[in-house]
């Protein structure tokens, strides 16, 4: 089997309420998955020059950053702004994966005068639909955080069931990580290897390798793929890849 940097956590198992995910796999980027226990309410505080995405697992909850509440349940993806504090308050048990990334230093100007409204708050199941080359008519895909939101970070999701495949490529121009929903039964394939990857794992995907997603039987592929990256050959491959196309589709 592979060799593989990966993560896998069983939620019925799990008691720490944080995580460390895979420290050091990839340079800027920090990991942790976080279990709120119904009541609990936790708070983190803007640093200079990161960016937090916050993506929520499970659970029901509020979030607030600045003067926005949003009380939700389920998956949602939020970012607060570069000068807000974030806070979360489960009613339920909650579980949301925290990700810091420290801006490129060509995007922190970008990162503090941004073009859009912040915090920004996705409902997954609403995020905007693309469809690229690599994954059949079949297979849905979901952009998460559009390239250009957070400077050099973009965040999607691939669903589908078996049998399906997203062919194998490579983008030495990306950093990337797969995390899985529970739900998630597939074979990543990197290279001539193939690595079986079940619900609640992060996975680092080599950098430069030729790695795709095989789903069998009548398995459920649905993870979401995270990107870093520093420089224009990072947006020129989003760009040209992901074509949104119009539809609202699901399983």
């Amino acid at each position: 089997m592979y060799d593989v940097e990966r993560i896998q956590i069983d939620s019925e198992l799990q008691r720490q309420p944080i995580v460390p995910m895979l420290p050091g796999s990839i340079p800027g980027a920090i990991l942790h998955l976080r279990t709120l226990q119904p009541g609990e309410k936790i708070t983190v505080e803007p640093q200079a020059d990161k960016a937090y995405i916050f993506l929520v697992i499970d659970g029901d909850y509020t979030f607030s950053a600045s003067e926005v509440t949003k009380t939700a349940s389920g998956r949602w993806v939020f970012i607060p702004a570069w000068n807000q504090t974030a806070t979360f308050q489960a009613t339920t048990k909650t579980r949301l994966l925290q990700i810091q990334w420290d801006i490129p230093e060509n995007g922190r100007e970008e990162w503090k005068n941004p073009q859009r409204d912040f915090p920004y708050i996705q409902e997954y199941i609403t995020s905007l639909q693309y469809r690229d080359k690599n994954k059949s008519d079949k297979t849905i895909s979901r952009e998460m955080v559009r390239q250009r939101t957070v400077p050099g970070f973009c965040m999607g999701s691939v669903e589908s069931y078996g049998y399906d495949k997203v062919a194998q490529h490579p983008h030495p121009m990306l950093d990337q990580f797969f995390f899985s929903f529970p739900e998630n039964d597939v074979d990543v394939l990197i290279d001539d290897f193939k690595v079986p990857m079940k619900g609640d794992t992060l996975l680092h995907i080599p950098l430069g390798s030729n790695h795709g997603v095989e789903v069998l039987g009548d398995n459920h592929m649905h993870y979401i793929w995270i990107d870093f990256f520093l420089g224009q050959a990072g947006l020129d491959r989003l760009d040209s890849s992901h074509k949104h196309t119009g539809q609202m589709r699901s399983f």
